[in-house]
């Protein structure tokens, strides 16, 4: 009787003695190794081999199919029907889905794999890169018992301040762009200049001065105000601080007329660069225009998806293409203010810049339209502040400290036609936007917060803002490679259809999103036609009113709740994926993340039911929300065998319908209950299996494989794999 021992760990590849990390190739793997015997082995004849023991090291593995995704939400969370009927629609938020790389990972690649997928998702700005997923292990053997989801707000941006001093070049040069980059004859640096800017004292404030460069043209492109499109400009970066934000400008250097406002991401872009016909190739980033084909698999919501964004407004007589979501201007003769809302009436279902009514009322600061003469007498700036998802407007003067009027917000009423609409997910990355009527006119941005700076500039004096911050990116247009590449915002990476990669067929341009994150056409278009949104312009709706959620204790962050759709959920729930109604034909789209992230029995899991159940906290002020899963990660477990290849054993596999060389079966637990870690396996009642010698035999070496049913070596152990057998 003989015992043999078999390690993947060898001293003549250095391996005894020394800590060894898994070994995938070569004769040291750990799951398929061979040991040689400078004295050979003499096999009795008729000798029977058994497994006399087995350690191993099992690694706790996450297996992630191509198809795994999730869900998450960050927005207003009803969870019961108290707003009345059609309470779901009032949720202005959408949620953003999370496709995790395919593949296999431990316990800790797999959480660094879900917090990097969570913190470059695309979506609020506010919480853009706060998520932190970590491991809740238990103190006594460290194992992982469950994951922990940390999201944190930026919380109150009133300091951080990117046109204070010390800032530098962050808004002038580069920063700011014509949305009609493609058309119109515009040529970059021609129209309009930005400089830092300090007065004489008392003349006019400093800050970032932009100057009209360009004569007006006598005919052509000067939309039915007497703006021209050529001298628009939009800040291409550093999204607008949503917890006392400031957009501060003094408009006293425009006598001719200006409009000041803040609009989402705009550009024009290559569509088909195969088209002759000028117009047909070029897209633009308008609400609701050249949107791609609805799928067959969302026929369900079709009739969501016919809303356009209409160039003429009947109502006020606009010609809309220089479009802003808020925006207030002086056309030369009176002071107006516009936004992006849903007209169900008069317009057809359309979406339009319609008039804010800011006068009239009994709360309103003034009885009749405000004109140009009237607005320059007492002021000459203009500032939107930001409280959460709602917006006011103030009107204020450089020379007249006191002349501080709110002229659009809480204090001046709060029907549909006379306050700003709630940011939606389509509206929480804003930027700064700004159109100059008369040559050699000019606006000062004396003030905009912003938690983020453009183009990765990091300066050390910058107030408030963390220089470790990630960069929050504005969408990019390459006219060289015809290359559109999405920013960070949702409404960039779900208005323009894609493919992950991006997409060049035969002469086609280039639609692509660097970070590879999934997207679904159509969702723009659902956010922005809810119900929230509707604002009758015939002034005939005097009860509908505009609602906000408003800010967090302290200015700590925008008031919303967080929540993830990590299972599927049936069509027609009242939380169908939270009113994005998502849908597909197969199940691609469909949420499957519950059990890779310790949430085995849910589907839904979120902030208010958390709390209430326990699996969920918050910071006294809401600021920082912490998810605690019910169990580990679900961890493979592969049924394991040994099996000797190089010697004449005869068992048999069914799994293969054919004779095998496997001699044991390694259980899933050791006798303590240990299933990861290292694990050590010896059968009370050993299985002899003949090894059909009719002679002796002599055995210059061993081949030991660890493998699944497939007989196929496995891929979750690591380290020294020891296996004795008793040879008799």
């Amino acid at each position: 009787m003989s015992l043999i021992v078999a390690s993947s760990s060898q001293e003549q590849y250095g391996g005894v003695g020394e800590t060894r990390t898994q070994t995938l190739r070569g004769v040291e793997s750990p799951s398929q190794f061979q040991n040689y015997f400078t004295s050979p082995i003499k096999i009795p004849k008729d000798a029977e081999i058994a497994v006399e023991s087995v350690k191993i090291r099992r690694d706790a593995l996450v297996d992630i199919e191509s198809a795994t995704m999730m869900y998450k939400y960050f927005g207003k969370l009803q969870t019961t029907g108290a707003e009345g009927d059609g309470y779901q629609e009032s949720r202005l938020e959408m949620p953003i889905p999370i496709r995790p790389n395919p593949g296999t990972y431990n316990a800790e690649s797999w959480l660094s794999e879900v917090a990097d997928k969570f913190n470059i998702a695309y979506g609020n700005p506010e919480v853009f890169g706060k998520y932190d997923i970590t491991g809740d292990a238990d103190p006594a053997s460290g194992k992982i018992i469950g994951t922990k989801i940390s999201i944190d707000q930026r919380g109150d941006g009133s300091a951080s301040d990117i046109v204070a001093a010390g800032v530098g070049d962050t808004m002038i040069y580069d920063y700011w762009k014509s949305p009609w980059n493609l058309t119109r004859d515009y040529v970059d640096g021609t129209e309009w200049t930005v400089l830092n800017d300090i007065p004489s004292p008392g003349s006019a404030p400093p800050g970032k001065k932009m100057t009209r460069l360009a004569v007006n043209p006598a005919l052509g492109p000067i939309d039915a105000d007497g703006f021209d499109e050529k001298s628009s400009v939009i800040g291409n970066g550093c999204p607008f601080a949503l917890v006392e934000g400031v957009f501060n400008s003094y408009v006293g250097g425009a006598p001719g007329g200006w409009r000041v406002g803040l609009s989402r991401p705009q550009m024009e872009y290559t569509i088909d660069t195969r088209s002759q016909t000028g117009e047909k190739k070029i897209g633009n980033l308008l609400p609701g225009t050249r949107h791609p084909q609805v799928p067959k698999a969302v026929e369900a919501i079709q009739d969501q998806i016919t809303y356009q964004y209409h160039l003429n407004n009947t109502y006020t007589g606009r010609y809309q293409k220089d479009f802003y979501d808020y925006m207030v201007m002086n056309d030369g003769n009176e002071i107006k203010i516009f936004q992006l809302s849903l007209d169900t009436s008069g317009e057809k279902d359309s979406l339009n810049m319609s008039e804010v009514i800011y006068y009239g009322t009994a709360s309103s600061y003034i009885a009749v339209p405000m004109t140009s003469t009237v607005f320059k007498a007492s002021f000459d700036t203009v500032e939107f502040r930001s409280e959460g998802d709602e917006l006011s407007l103030w009107f204020r003067s450089f020379t007249k400290p006191t002349n501080d009027v709110q002229i659009v917000g809480d204090t001046r009423g709060n029907l549909r036609w006379n306050s700003f609409l709630p940011l939606s997910e389509c509206k929480n990355a804003l930027y700064p936007r700004i159109n100059i009527a008369d040559q050699n006119d000019s606006v000062t941005i004396t003030k905009y917060t912003s938690h983020w700076f453009h183009n990765s500039a990091r300066v050390a004096t910058a107030p408030a803002v963390s220089q470790n911050e990630p960069v929050f990116r504005y969408p990019t247009y390459d006219d060289t490679t015809k290359t559109f590449t999405t920013g960070d915002d949702f409404y960039t990476n779900n208005r323009v259809g894609r493919f992950r990669a991006g997409q060049v067929i035969d002469n086609n341009a280039t639609i692509r999103d660097s970070k590879n994150r999934p997207y679904a056409l159509s969702q723009t278009l659902v956010c922005d036609t809810k119900d929230r949104l509707i604002v009758d312009q015939s002034l005939a709706d005097v009860v509908t009113i505009n609602s906000y959620d408003g800010m967090l204790a302290n200015t700590a962050g925008v008031n919303k709740k967080h929540a993830f759709i990590i299972g599927h959920i049936n069509p027609g729930n009242k939380d169908y994926y939270l009113e994005g109604k998502y849908a597909t034909t197969d199940a691609s789209g469909q949420a499957k993340m519950n059990r890779s992230i310790g949430y085995p029995d849910r589907s839904f899991i979120n902030q208010t039911q958390g709390i209430a159940q326990g699996y969920a906290t918050a910071a006294a002020d809401g600021q920082l929300v912490i998810f605690s899963s019910f169990a580990p990660p679900d961890y493979r477990v592969h049924s394991a065998f040994v099996r000797i290849s190089n010697m004449p054993i005869q068992s048999y596999n069914g799994a293969k319908t054919s004779v095998s060389k496997i001699l044991y079966h390694l259980p899933r637990f050791t006798n303590d209950g240990r299933e990861y870690g290292d694990l050590f396996f010896a059968p009370g009642e050993k299985t002899y299996v003949k090894l059909h010698n009719a002679s002796s035999e002599i055995l210059n070496n061993i081949e030991v494989q660890i493998v699944d049913v497939n007989e196929r070596p496995i891929t979750d152990i690591s380290g020294n794999t020891i296996v004795v057998f008793h040879l008799k």
